[in-house]
């Protein structure tokens, strides 16, 4: 993990290639498995402070409501071309 934060940092990779490589999910890709070992970790040192926290959790509450507006506002604007909207799948 190391090397791959000092490539991206001195450029010989971009963020971008490496988040495709990561997108893939291929548990034969070496990059994918540690990283994927350290989002497990984060979530879990996260969780109990989440659930504990009632200061952070209407934090998260009122950006989730945020882009939910958002969202609903993007379909309504987009309601004569339901393709155009960036929530729905074709």
């Amino acid at each position: 993990m190391l090397r791959v934060a000092v490539s991206v940092r001195e450029g010989a990779i971009s963020s971008s290639t490496l988040l495709k490589r990561l997108r893939s999910g291929s548990r034969k890709n070496a990059t994918y498995t540690p990283f994927r070992e350290v989002g497990r970790v984060i979530r879990t040192v996260r969780l109990p402070r989440y659930l504990t926290d009632a200061p952070l959790r209407r934090r998260v509450t009122a950006a989730t409501n945020k882009v939910e507006s958002f969202n609903r506002f993007f379909q309504w604007v987009g309601f004569g071309n339901p393709a155009s909207s960036p929530t729905t799948t074709p």
